[in-house]
């Protein structure tokens, strides 16, 4: 898995999961490129991150090459299906925010994504972020999700690692309270 793409809306902490990813990537001797589009995202826009993983590689991932989008929010996931092909891993969070002016249900584009894309799952990381008490932290409830699923091949130990160098020593202690339920209970 060389590419992948984080599709949310802002205020989901898809830059930090970025930051979190390619810290991982970075940690096991990886050259990684990343880069951000960011629109209105304090206001709830698209936040879009692509990282990369290789030598002589720029940021930004070609349309049809993500081995994986991560949605964190279903219709930003589906806003960028130009970056991904059939083969692609589609992980989404069961997170829905209709958008303004749209005719579009959360079963319509679930729907799409079953039909056209074989290796989808569906992660309801906002649900089991909001039972751990923890609402804010569903992008690292998704990245431990999506590694303890095997999806993503890092070790509990080597997310905790990561988020011991990226966050604040108190943002560290709650999020790898996080980790552990997680791993324990999901």
């Amino acid at each position: 898995m060389n590419d992948i793409i984080i599709a949310g809306i802002g205020g989901q902490g898809n830059i930090l999961l970025s930051r979190v990813i390619c810290q991982l990537f970075t940690n096991r001797g990886f050259d990684v490129k990343s880069a951000e589009n960011i629109g209105m995202s304090q206001r709830g826009g698209s936040v879009v991150s692509y990282i990369r993983v290789g030598d002589n590689v720029g940021p930004i991932v070609p349309d049809g090459e993500a081995d994986i989008l991560i949605g964190l929010e279903i219709t930003e996931a589906a806003r960028n299906i130009n970056k991904i092909n059939k083969d692609s891993l589609i992980i989404l969070n069961d997170r829905f925010v209709k958008p303004k002016n749209s005719e579009l249900e959360k079963q319509q584009i679930l729907k799409y994504f079953e039909k056209n894309f074989r290796k989808l799952t569906i992660i309801n990381a906002c649900n089991i972020a909001f039972k751990l008490n923890m609402p804010k932290a569903e992008n690292i409830t998704m990245l431990t999700l999506i590694c303890k699923k095997g999806i993503l091949h890092f070790s509990k130990e080597e997310i905790l690692t990561v988020l011991s160098q990226v966050l604040s020593p108190p943002m560290y202690e709650m999020n790898k309270i996080l980790v552990e339920k997680v791993y324990e209970k999901y």
